[in-house]
C-alpha cells in the first residue's frame, strides 16, 4: 500500500532537517603570496559541528616536492582566534606525504580533533555574513622559515542578511507612502498629503543613499555591510531581469563594445560561495545524503574538477589586494588566467546583483525609462477614464475640473519628479560610464541622459528662485506666487513644497549637494581613500547647513530629516575607514560593519512603522489634517481652490483681494518689511468690489483665511490699487 502522502511529509521533514544543520564552508580558494607553489582549480571545503567532520574535494596543482608542514591561521572579523602547525603526512592521506609535483585529486573526510572544535565559539555557525578566513601557510619540513605556498580560504555559514524578503517589503512599504499621499490628496486632505509624500520622498532617498554609499570603491568592505545595503539597490534600478539582461548584453556588443562573462561562466571560477544561495542549498542536500552514506562523495556528481583554472574571482571584502601581479581590478583584462580579480564600488555591487557588470548601466537605464513610460501610460488612462466617465455622464463635469484643464502641465510636473528622483541614480552611473566606456551606444546614452535631466532639474531650480525673488518684491511673501499661481505648482512644486517658502533657496543647494556626491563616487572608484573622505566632506556640510537652516515645511519633518541625515553622515564615517584611510587593524572595520548593520536596520525599521502607522492614521481620521499644525508660510491659503474666480466676482474678488493682501501686508511670522501703501486709488474692480462707495481711494476689511487661525493675522485693513493682484478674465495668480 502507497502513501504518497506520508513519503512528502517524511520528505519535508528530512528538508527541513537538512536546511537547520550547522555548518561552515568554503568554496573559495585564493593565493596569497607571489609565485605561489600551490593552485587549486577545484575547491570545497565543509566542516559540520555535530560530528567534527571536514569534508573536502579539492582539485589542485603543485610543484612542491616532499613532506610539507602547514601553518593554518584562522582569522574571525580581523582577529586570528587559532592558529596551528602540523605535518601533512599526520592527515593519513597518500596524495599528501609526501606532495609530489603535478596535479592532485583530494575527495574525503577528515575528523577533528574536539580540542580544536571547542575553541570555535558557536556564533559562528549562526551570524549572518561571516568575516572569517582560514589562511595556510605551507613550509618545507627541513625549512620552517621560507614558505612555498599561502593559499586564504574565505568562510561561510550560509547565512546573510541579503535577501529579497527584506528588499521587497522595504520598496512596497516606501510606495506606499506615495500611494496614501495620492488618495488622501483627492480627498481633500492637503496639508496630510503633503507631510506624508514629504516624508515618503524623504525615506526614498535614504534608502538610495544607502546603496550610493555602498558603491563607493573603498578598500575592504567587510561582508554584513555589503550584504546589507545591497538590499537598497532597487532604488538605483539595479535588478535583475533576464529579458533586461539580454537586451543590455546584445545593445553592448551591437554599439562596438565586449561583454564581460563573469557570471556565465561560473562554473570555471573560484568565487566567494556567499552570493549563491543555490550553492549553500545543494550543499545542505549533500550534508544529508553523506549522514546517510559515508561512502558516497559529498560533492554532487554536476560539478566535476576542471583540469585549469582559467579565472579567478574574490570580492574585495575578502581580500586584501597589494599586488598587481596577483590581481587585478579590471575585469575586461585579456590576463585573467593567472590573477584573481577583485571586484570593488560598482563592480562589486553589479556581482552581488548576479548582472555582469557590462550590463549594468543599460539594466538601470532600461528600468528608469520604463518606469516613466508607464507612469505616462497611467496618466493617460486615467484622463481617459475621467473623459469617458464624464462623456456619459457618469461623472459630474466638474470632477477634476483642475486636471483636465492642467493636464499637460501635470504630466510636465510629473516627469521632473520622475527626474528628480532619478538623478541621484543617473549621476552616478552616468558619470561611471563615461570612465568605464562598455560601448559607444553606452557612452551616448549617458551623456545624453546626464545633460538633459542636469538642465531640466537646474533650470527648474533656478525658475523658483526667480519666481520666489519675484513674489518677495512684488507682495513681501515668497508663498504668494509659488503657491498661488497652480502652474508654477503643478509643474515646479515638486522641488519646494517639502522646504517651508522662506527656504525656496534649498532647492538649488540639494541639487548640487546630489550632483557632487554623484560626481564623486561615480569618477572616482579607482581611489577609495579620496573618494570616501570627499564624500564625508559633503556629507557633513550639507548636515550642517541642514541643520543650521532647517529648510523643511514645519518641526516634524524638519527632524525627520536630519535623524535621516545623522545617520547618512555615520554611514560615510564608517566607509571612510572601510578605505583604510587610517590604517587601522582589520578587527576595527569588521566591528564597524557589524555597528552600521544594526544601526540602520534598526533605523530603517523605525521609518518604516512611522510610515506605516502614518499612512493608517491618515487614512482611519475623518479629517487627519487636525494632526499637523498649520504651516507658518500660510501656503493653503494660496492655493488655488479649483474655482473660476471671475464666475463670483463680488465674492470671488473679494476673497482674492483679501489674500493678495494678507500677503502684502504678511504677518507676525515673516521677515519681511510692511510698505506702508501697498495700493493705488483709481481701479474699476476695486470700485466694483466697494460698490455704494464714492471715494477712490477707500479701505476694505479682509475676512481672515481659515488657514490662517492661530497665525495672528487678525483684522487686516488694505488700501490700494487692486489691479496688482492681475485679475482678469481667468485670474491668472503669478507670472
Amino acid at each position: 500500500m502507497k502513501l504518497p502522502f506520508l513519503h512528502h511529509m517524511v520528505a519535508l521533514y528530512l528538508v527541513t532537517a537538512a536546511t537547520a544543520t550547522l555548518y561552515v564552508k568554503s568554496s573559495s580558494l585564493l593565493t596569497c603570496m607571489e609565485n605561489s607553489q600551490f593552485t587549486a582549480s577545484f575547491f570545497d571545503v565543509v566542516f559540520t559541528p555535530n560530528n567534527n567532520t571536514a569534508t573536502f574535494d579539492i582539485s589542485a596543482i603543485t610543484t612542491i616536492s616532499g613532506n610539507v608542514t602547514a601553518h593554518v591561521d584562522l582569522i574571525v572579523y580581523g582577529l586570528t582566534v587559532l592558529s596551528k602547525e602540523f605535518l601533512l603526512c599526520s592527515l593519513n592521506y597518500g596524495s599528501v606525504c609526501p606532495l609530489t609535483s603535478g596535479h592532485i585529486d583530494i575527495d574525503s573526510f577528515y575528523t577533528v580533533d574536539k580540542n580544536i572544535t571547542s575553541m570555535i565559539p558557536g556564533i559562528a555557525y549562526t551570524i549572518p555574513d561571516l568575516d572569517a578566513s582560514v589562511r595556510v601557510m605551507l613550509y618545507a619540513e627541513k625549512d620552517p622559515t621560507t614558505p612555498l605556498a599561502c593559499v586564504e580560504a574565505i568562510l561561510t555559514n550560509g547565512k546573510t542578511v541579503l535577501t529579497k524578503y527584506a528588499a521587497w517589503p522595504i520598496a512596497a512599504i516606501s510606495g506606499l507612502g506615495l500611494v496614501t499621499a495620492g488618495v488622501v490628496s483627492v480627498i481633500g486632505h492637503s496639508n496630510t498629503a503633503a507631510h506624508i509624500a514629504s516624508n515618503s520622498v524623504s525615506l526614498f532617498i535614504y534608502f538610495q543613499s544607502v546603496a550610493m554609499t555602498s558603491m563607493m570603491g573603498v578598500y575592504r568592505v567587510p561582508p554584513m555591510a555589503a550584504a546589507w545595503a545591497q538590499n537598497f539597490q532597487w532604488t538605483m534600478g539595479i535588478i535583475k531581469v533576464g529579458v533586461i539582461q539580454r537586451f543590455a548584453n546584445w545593445y553592448v556588443q551591437a554599439t562596438g563594445g565586449t561583454s564581460t562573462s563573469i557570471l556565465y561562466n561560473q562554473q570555471y571560477l573560484s568565487i566567494s560561495p556567499q552570493k549563491k544561495i543555490k550553492r549553500s542549498l545543494d550543499f545542505v542536500n549533500d550534508i544529508t545524503q553523506y549522514a546517510a552514506d559515508p561512502g558516497m562523495s559529498f560533492v554532487s556528481r554536476q560539478v566535476r574538477k576542471i583540469p585549469q583554472l582559467l579565472k579567478r574571482v574574490q570580492l574585495a571584502y575578502n581580500i586584501d589586494v597589494e599586488d598587481s601581479n596577483l590581481y587585478t581590478t579590471n575585469e575586461k583584462s585579456a590576463d585573467l588566467s593567472g590573477k584573481i580579480l577583485v571586484l570593488r564600488g560598482i563592480q562589486r555591487v553589479s556581482f552581488l546583483a548576479g548582472i555582469e557588470i557590462t550590463n549594468l548601466f543599460m539594466t538601470a537605464m532600461a528600468f528608469t525609462l520604463f518606469f516613466g513610460l508607464v507612469l505616462l501610460v497611467c496618466l493617460v488612462l486615467f484622463k481617459a477614464a475621467i473623459e469617458l466617465c464624464i462623456r456619459t455622464n457618469v461623472m459630474n463635469e466638474g470632477k477634476f475640473h483642475e486636471y483636465r484643464k492642467q493636464w499637460p502641465i501635470i504630466v510636465k510636473g510629473v516627469l521632473y519628479r520622475l527626474a528628480l528622483i532619478a538623478f541621484p541614480q543617473l549621476g552616478v552611473l552616468c558619470f561611471w560610464q563615461l570612465l568605464e566606456r562598455d560601448s559607444v551606444g553606452c557612452i551616448i546614452i549617458a551623456i545624453v541622459l546626464l545633460a538633459v535631466v542636469i538642465g531640466l532639474l537646474f533650470q527648474a531650480a533656478v525658475r523658483v528662485v526667480l519666481i520666489a525673488r519675484n513674489s518677495i518684491r512684488m507682495y513681501k511673501n515668497p508663498a504668494y506666487l509659488l503657491y498661488g499661481d497652480s502652474k508654477v505648482l503643478n509643474r515646479f512644486g515638486f522641488l519646494y513644497v517639502q522646504y517651508s517658502a522662506d527656504a525656496y533657496y534649498w532647492v538649488i543647494v540639494h541639487l548640487c549637494y546630489v550632483l557632487f556626491r554623484s560626481l564623486v563616487i561615480g569618477v572616482a572608484q579607482s581611489n577609495g581613500k579620496a573618494q570616501s573622505l570627499i564624500v564625508f566632506i559633503i556629507e557633513i556640510a550639507y548636515f550642517g547647513g541642514l541643520c543650521w537652516r532647517r529648510p523643511y515645511m514645519d518641526k516634524r519633518t524638519n527632524v525627520f530629516n536630519i535623524l535621516i541625515g545623522v545617520v547618512s553622515v555615520l554611514n560615510a564615517i564608517f566607509y571612510v575607514f572601510f578605505s583604510n584611510l587610517f590604517g587601522q587593524a582589520a578587527v576595527v572595520s569588521s566591528v564597524m560593519a557589524v555597528v552600521l548593520f544594526v544601526l540602520n536596520a534598526v533605523f530603517s525599521l523605525v521609518l518604516l512603522v512611522f510610515t506605516i502607522v502614518t499612512c493608517s492614521l491618515a487614512l482611519i481620521y475623518k479629517n487627519p489634517d487636525t494632526r499637523y499644525q498649520p504651516m507658518k508660510d500660510d501656503r493653503v491659503s494660496f492655493i488655488p481652490k479649483g474655482m473660476n474666480v471671475s464666475d463670483s466676482k463680488e465674492g470671488g474678488g473679494f476673497e482674492l483681494a483679501a489674500l493678495g493682501a494678507a500677503a502684502m501686508r504678511g504677518h507676525d511670522q515673516t521677515k519681511y518689511d510692511d510698505d506702508s501703501v501697498l495700493f493705488d486709488a483709481n481701479s474699476d474692480e476695486r470700485g466694483r468690489l466697494n460698490s455704494g462707495q464714492s471715494s477712490s481711494r477707500s479701505s476694505f476689511t479682509a475676512v481672515q483665511p481659515g488657514s490662517a487661525v492661530g497665525n495672528n493675522y487678525g483684522r487686516l485693513e488694505y488700501v490700494g490699487n487692486y489691479n496688482q493682484l492681475r485679475t482678469n478674465e481667468n485670474v491668472r495668480w503669478g507670472l
